[in-house]
């Protein structure tokens, strides 16, 4: 069977002001390489910083790689627009925001609309599907989300995000807001869709309670390099993250004790935290950067 997600040799560096990756800065995902097949569930465990977003929002096309390294049904991630706009790729995330013109990019969402609005405003969607979502959510359609909590808009965000079927999911810390309940019920009806519909899914996530039997693979995240183990035992992952923190610490004493700064410094004029980029501009705002151009982020060498 063809693998649905297949990642090959992925090497990835955020790209400075020039988009390319500046000189000798370390790759964050580095020579990366799983796959996984249609009706599979992949937990993405790693701790922070480790790349598991990164990791994520590529195959989710939201960063430009060479098409070789990623692919999702066969296709480019990035290239083949038709993926996401099909339904096909499906991709939800922590926060839930947009674009305004003259306000900016990646808005919150906290417009004074109904939940019943926005849910049944989506068109081509199977009633019965937009029903059994909103039960399992728990949804109450008279929401208005300006005044929702946060547990009540990220209900809402799911319950959008899945109206129409998927063949594969990216869930990016998406249930962090929700209570036992509601996770335990979105739960049980993702794996109903690996089950029935042949979707695969991958959840990173920091919660594992309630995951003993969810997952079949389990990608584990530490320094941009991965390590599959089948099946999850959540003693395993604990393990694993608590030898990469004691490792971290041990790395960070002997850098003292040899008077040396705990943590490695950042590279000279990488400008990878603040490539000069502020929403609504259309020029950079690091002077004598006025010229932009997108890297491909291919293999670095």
């Amino acid at each position: 069977m063809a693998p649905t997600v297949e990642i090959r040799n992925l090497t990835f560096t955020y790209p400075g002001i020039d988009g390319k990756p500046p000189p000798g800065a370390p790759p964050l995902i580095e020579d990366v390489c799983f796959s996984l097949e249609a009706g599979q569930r992949c937990l993405l465990v790693g701790s922070n910083g480790a790349g598991k977003t990164t990791i994520l929002k590529i195959l989710g096309g939201k960063h430009m790689v060479d098409p070789s390294m990623v692919r999702v049904l066969g296709r480019s991630a990035f290239h083949d627009t038709a993926l996401t706009s099909s339904g096909d790729l499906c991709y939800l995330g922590g926060e839930w925001r947009r674009d305004v013109a003259f306000a900016g990019y990646q808005v919150n969402i906290q417009m004074d609309i109904s939940a019943e609005k926005m849910l049944f405003g989506v068109t081509g969607v199977d009633p019965q599907r937009r029903d059994e979502l909103i039960k399992i959510l728990d949804v109450d359609l008279t929401w208005r989300m300006h005044k929702a909590s946060d547990g009540q808009r990220r209900r809402v965000q799911i319950c959008m995000g899945l109206l129409k079927p998927f063949k594969v999911l990216l869930l990016d810390e998406i249930t962090v807001d929700l209570d036992v309940l509601a996770r335990a019920n979105l739960l049980t009806y993702l794996k109903k869709e690996c089950a029935e519909q042949g979707a695969t899914i991958i959840y990173a996530t920091h919660i594992f309670d309630g995951l003993d039997d969810w997952p079949t693979h389990i990608v584990y995240v530490a320094h941009g390099k991965l390590q599959l183990a089948l099946p999850l035992e959540k003693r395993t992952v604990e393990r694993w993250l608590r030898k990469e923190r004691d490792e971290d610490r041990r790395k960070r004493k002997e850098r003292k004790e040899k008077g040396l700064p705990a943590f490695d410094k950042v590279i000279e004029g990488s400008r990878v935290v603040n490539n000069g980029w502020a929403a609504g501009r259309l020029t950079s705002t690091i002077a004598g950067e006025e010229n932009f151009s997108f890297s491909s982020n291919s293999v670095l060498r």
